[in-house]
């Protein structure tokens, strides 16, 4: 019910918005109506399936493409029944991209777990069925009119997971004894068993909501882009490094609690949301949460697809963090009651704001300045949500305000 329920309201969320739109820029807003949904099984050794959406009526014959996989703790869930995952892929289809959500090998349960050899099989198989599936689209990229320079991977809870340990493990090198005594268990070496061989397996950057790193030195010097977001009281996932599931699974993963100094020191860009108290994956039964995931989610990627793929990592001239200082939003007071100003270093384009169940309450277009002021004397108290544009299509940012 609770499943249905925010689809419901998700789908309620971005019709709204799609009424309301900002000029309809392709990868930032809903410009195209539906998308088509293909399954293909990309590993015959393992029987692996994925699903595939394209958006329908797209002219563009190489789009970015998103491949992101389910959550369950690696022993429960399948490529459709996640909703975050489902609903991303819709909404990143709806929105011009090649979407994918894909299943990948599981142990028997959760007892399984407890044990850290077949904790560790657990994600080196998911890990390999990951990279099966990026060589499977560059395989099949002219088929899908799929841009191969701008892959990008990730996943919801342990899909987080899977995709951090293959994008931040560079070599065989880095892994510790324990991991790399169960390497045999997937053909001995980090490229995996699960098929296509001979394709490349690179990707542009990383999507993890409540996903985990198993050292955070693998995130060293000039690592892929990430988005990210976490609970601080996540304890599935720790926030900080510790053991997964409340320290019943004998493998430690680091949040971003942890991983923040490392995101900002070693990787070109990146944009992280961090939910002060929430526990683990807050966006699932929280239409609100997700849209706030969902912009952060869209506003990284159309920054990763207008940045080249071979932009240098040295000073990191490139990276979000310094686009996030070259435009700053300040938004006060908060709360507020009769009136709201936002002000920037860069000219405003587009500023939305919404209520908690999605609806359009304040809508202006072509500001044109640094600055504005809303009124917002004729609102109910209560939570809202203010998405601002700016001109040089370095935004959008989404900012949580109190009418009182």
């Amino acid at each position: 019910m609770k499943s249905k329920l925010f689809s419901a309201l998700f789908v309620a969320l971005t019709c709204l918005l799609s009424l309301h739109s900002f000029g309809q820029t392709r990868y930032q807003d809903s410009v195209f109506a539906s998308y088509t949904l293909t399954t293909v099984t990309y590993s015959t050794v393992f029987a692996q399936q994925m699903d595939i959406y394209r958006p329908v009526g797209d002219t563009a014959t190489h789009r970015p493409v998103v491949l992101l996989a389910h959550g369950g703790s690696f022993y429960s869930g399948t490529r459709s029944d996640d909703n975050t995952i489902t609903q991303l892929c819709s909404d990143l289809a709806h929105k011009g991209y090649v979407t994918v959500s894909i299943d990948y090998r599981l142990i028997d349960n959760f007892i399984e777990l407890t044990n850290a050899d077949s904790a560790i099989t657990a994600v080196l198989q998911a890990v390999s069925d990951g990279k099966a599936a990026v060589r499977y689209l560059y395989e099949y990229a002219d088929s899908f009119g799929l841009d191969t320079s701008n892959i990008f991977v990730g996943g919801n809870s342990a899909g987080g997971v899977l995709f951090m340990q293959y994008a931040y493990i560079d070599s065989q090198s880095e892994l510790t004894a324990p991991v790399l005594s169960q390497l045999p268990n997937i053909g001995g070496t980090l490229d995996g068993n699960s098929g296509n061989p001979g394709y490349p397996t690179n990707i542009k950057g990383v999507i993890s909501l409540a996903g985990g790193l198993n050292q955070v030195s693998w995130m060293g010097y000039c690592s892929k882009p990430i988005v990210m977001a976490q609970g601080t009281a996540d304890n599935v996932v720790p926030y900080t490094c510790g053991n997964a599931e409340s320290g019943a699974v004998p493998l430690t993963l680091c949040g971003l609690g942890s991983l923040a100094p490392s995101i900002v020191a070693n990787t070109p860009y990146y944009d992280t949301m961090t939910f002060a108290g929430a526990g683990h994956v807050p966006w699932a039964t929280s239409a609100p949460d997700f849209y706030m995931v969902d912009t952060l989610i869209t506003g990284f990627l159309y920054k990763a697809i207008n940045t080249s793929s071979t932009a240098p990592c040295t000073g990191f001239p490139l990276g979000v963090q310094n686009i996030a200082n070259a435009t700053t939003i300040s938004v006060y007071p908060n709360p507020a009651s009769s009136e709201l100003n936002i002000e920037s270093n860069a000219r405003l384009n587009n500023i939305t704001m919404t209520d908690e169940r999605g609806r359009t309450v304040v809508s202006v277009n072509d500001i044109t300045t640094i600055s504005y002021q809303l009124n917002t004397s004729g609102l109910s108290a209560g939570i809202y949500f203010v998405r601002i544009n700016d001109i040089e299509g370095q935004l959008p940012v989404v900012k949580k305000v109190v009418i009182e």
